[in-house]
């Protein structure tokens, strides 16, 4: 039968931990420990429960723990005591040849290499054996868990069931009033040992249940809002801060009262009732305020979830239904199991936590139910403006999975499948309190670090005005780090849902851990140590090279007598083999040698030649762009339609600034395989035409002069080539073609000199009243 919920066994490792510490000091030798584990396995063979599978585990595990230690500490000594052998080297093969006290050493130094030898052979073995054995107590929890699941007992409504409760009620009555009267027993004596202490504890309890709930309340949020700059973390924080106050609070309340009530030493069983009782008061008051100060009925504008007003008082009463829920689900089933009682009333508490947590579900779902209609009556009423929703979609799903998980608990107490709709029942309320724990968890972690971390954050600044980083740079530092922290957070809830599933959270954590030690993926092995160390020598190796890259184009070429264009070319192709090499350097600190970038280059090739083929053209069009030098930056080229200057030659393509100043992405391929124009290859200099149509009867030598004229005055055209003017022949219509040119020292300057000669050509043809047609 589940007779608990998922966060009970979720103490009982940290309790047995605690117990058996003090025996890890006396650790048995490797050949008790092997003896001990076959034994354990031995013991397998036959059914066990939850407890003794559990004690089966802890021994395993200390076994396991000292193969461990025994391998690390031998392995040094064994290396140590061959490299000893080894200097001494092999012993002659005729005595006399040495001298007596190097045989000995030497005969002394290999019994001692043959006792750690056989050692660490027994510890590896034991590590081995203990890591299969926890492996075969994994499956026989788990098998333990599907069998109490496929169990089907009387059901409620079967008059079988009621009388074979009653048939148990006198041998289960006598046992309860046996733990009554010893729990009565311990608190008359130690109320009558210390009265007045026993009165001052449980005043300190009241006082601190009355000022915490009135202090959480009202002046946490208050005190957080004068106090946090404003931001999303002045919402998160006086929720995480109101729950953690009242957890602490209620787990203080409990060590008051036991203080008050319990003797120093009390018996096992007053003291478990005790710990159970506390541990479930703990448990209710962390659910009722985290139902609290998520929906946050009395501040709305404190809500974190979006929910609205009217969803959020629909579900008020549900954290405290929940959490009587939990109180009445767990108590009498803890207590039953205490008082080691009859299967009849394991089975009708079983029965009682089910009905109690379906009835929780039921009435959540009610109330949510009735909330969509009375908002879908709203919005079909006639002139009605549409209502605005007041959940959110993930709610539809949660109410699906919620009607569906009420209707197969309602199912199995009707076909006698107790211990199955406890358990589905249970873990309803159990996946609600995780979730919504996540939830808030996930919120505030990512206001912290974007508060403190972010650009605009305490420690941001400071990284800012320290390091002189790009504030864009400190925030996505801020998002990364909250992004890792959260998906921390995560795993460790799929693990707390995951705990009743058949396998405890200490399973989940050493299945963490063994994939943490590595993923096999051939030959090679992958860790989290790897992929970080992998991280840290390429973000090492890209900065160094970043450094010298930035000196090698601030500093160094611009000694030499490369121009501009050369070298921009060479920085990039720096950046470009740099990037290479890092890459490279970072995948040989995970252990991949050359000849395996040589194969993973040729598996990509096989992409590139079907998908990429126009990616790598454009590449190795770049790096030919770059070494050629056809082109270079700074370069006014024309391409098809665009004509500009060349600003930066990229992997992919060139980016050209036309005249307009817009900017034009041109693959690099085109550049190579078509016709381009480079107006500035071999002469920067540019060249300014104007053609200008005149009359037949007009003066040609007076206009020649004027337009000499007009040239020579302008300060940007060049002396040398001279300006000339050119008579490009007599048109059909009777008009003589003037074709003047000059030259500007770059054709950047072409089109607003051009202009300039045109408006001064027409004002010396006004004033000398030379018409043009």
């Amino acid at each position: 039968m589940i007779r608990r919920l998922p966060f009970v066994p979720a103490l009982l490792p940290i309790l047995l931990l605690a117990f058996t510490w003090p025996a890890l000091a006396q650790a048995p030798s490797m050949d008790d420990a092997r003896r001990q584990l076959e034994r354990l396995g031995a013991g397998l063979d036959e059914p066990q429960d939850d407890l003794a599978l559990q004690a089966s585990r802890d021994a395993t595990l200390r076994i396991q723990a000292q193969a461990e230690k025994t391998i690390a500490e031998r392995t040094p000594q064994l290396q140590s005591l061959d490299a000893r052998l080894a200097e001494l080297g092999e012993s002659p093969a005729t005595q006399g040849q040495e001298a007596p006290e190097v045989t000995r050493e030497r005969r002394d130094l290999q019994r001692q290499r043959n006792d750690v030898d056989s050692e660490l052979r027994q510890a590896r073995l034991a590590s081995v054996e203990s890591g299969q054995l926890l492996e075969r107590i994994a499956a026989e929890r788990q098998e333990s868990f599907h069998q109490r699941l496929s169990e089907r007992t009387t059901p409620p409504w079967n008059p079988r069931f009621w009388r074979n409760l009653a048939d148990n009620r006198a041998r289960d009555a006598k046992r309860l009033s046996d733990v009554w009267e010893d729990t009565y027993d311990s608190v008359t004596r130690r109320w009558q040992a210390s009265p007045a202490r026993s009165a001052a504890y449980l005043l300190a309890a009241l006082m601190v249940a009355v000022v915490v709930g009135w202090f959480g309340a009202r002046k946490v949020p208050r005190l957080v809002g004068k106090h946090i700059p404003a931001g999303p973390l002045r919402r998160s924080a006086p929720a995480m801060a109101r729950l953690v106050l009242s957890t602490l609070a209620a787990w203080w309340i409990v060590g008051l009262a036991h203080a008050a009530l319990l003797p120093a030493s009390p018996t096992a069983e007053v003291a478990r009732l005790a710990g159970l009782a506390g541990s479930t008061l703990v448990f209710a008051t962390f659910v009722t305020t985290l139902g609290a100060v998520l929906l946050a009925v009395r501040a709305p504008s404190w809500r974190l979830p979006a929910i609205s007003d009217a969803g959020a008082r629909a579900l008020r009463p549900v954290p405290l239904a929940a959490a009587l829920a939990i109180v009445l689900a767990t108590f009498p089933q803890e207590l039953g199991i205490l008082v080691n009682a009859s299967l009849p009333l394991t089975v009708a508490l079983t029965t009682l936590a089910a009905l109690v947590s379906t009835a929780v579900v039921l009435f959540a779902l009610v109330r949510v139910h009735r909330l969509h209609a009375h908002a879908a009556g709203e919005g079909g009423a006639v002139d009605a403006a549409p209502a605005k929703p007041h959940f959110r979609p993930w709610i539809n799903v949660a109410t699906t999975i919620g009607w569906i998980g009420a209707g197969i608990c309602l199912l199995g107490l009707i076909t006698g499948h107790v211990a199955l709709s406890g358990f589905i029942a249970q873990q309803m309320l159990w996946t609600g309190v995780v979730l919504a724990t996540l939830y808030l968890g996930m919120r505030f972690i990512d206001d912290v670090v974007c508060a403190i971390v972010g650009a605009k954050g305490l420690a941001g600044r400071r990284i800012n005005s320290r390091f002189g980083l790009d504030p864009r740079h400190v925030e996505r530092l801020a998002v990364v780090l909250s992004a890792v922290l959260r998906t921390l957070l995560a795993l460790l809830g799929l693990i707390a849902l995951a705990m009743p599933y058949g396998a405890s959270g200490d399973d989940l954590i050493d299945r963490a851990l063994g994939l943490a030690r590595g993923i096999s993926i051939g030959q090679l092995v992958l860790s989290p140590t790897d992929v970080v160390r992998a991280i840290a020598v390429f973000l090492l190796a890209s900065g160094v090279f970043h450094l010298v890259k930035r000196w090698l184009g601030r500093r160094y070429l611009p000694t030499t007598r490369m121009d501009e264009g050369m070298r921009a070319s060479v920085v990039t192709l720096f950046g470009y083999f740099t990037v290479v090499l890092s890459v490279a350097m970072a995948l040989a600190a995970i252990g991949v040698g050359l000849e395996r970038i040589a194969w993973i280059a040729s598996a990509l090739s096989v992409g590139i030649g079907f998908g990429l083929q126009a990616i790598v053209q454009n590449f190795i069009s770049g790096l030919i762009l770059l070494a050629e030098r056809p082109v270079k930056v700074g370069d006014w080229v024309v391409v098809g339609d665009a004509e500009g200057d060349i600003r930066r030659i990229n992997v992919r393509a060139t980016e050209i600034q036309t005249g307009d100043r817009t900017t034009v992405l041109v693959p690099n391929s085109e550049l190579i395989t078509k016709t381009v124009r480079n107006r500035t290859f071999s002469n920067a200099e540019g060249l300014v035409k104007i053609v200008l149509p005149m009359p037949l009867a007009t003066d040609a030598d007076l206009v020649r002069e004027l337009l000499l004229e007009a040239f020579r005055g302008h300060p940007g055209i060049l002396e040398a080539p001279a300006p000339s003017v050119l008579i490009d022949g007599i048109s059909d219509k009777g008009q003589v073609i003037f074709s003047a040119t000059g030259f500007v020292a770059t054709p950047r300057q072409a089109a607003n000199t051009r202009s300039a000669l045109l408006f001064e050509i027409l004002r010396k043809l006004r004033q000398l009243n030379i018409r043009m047609v």
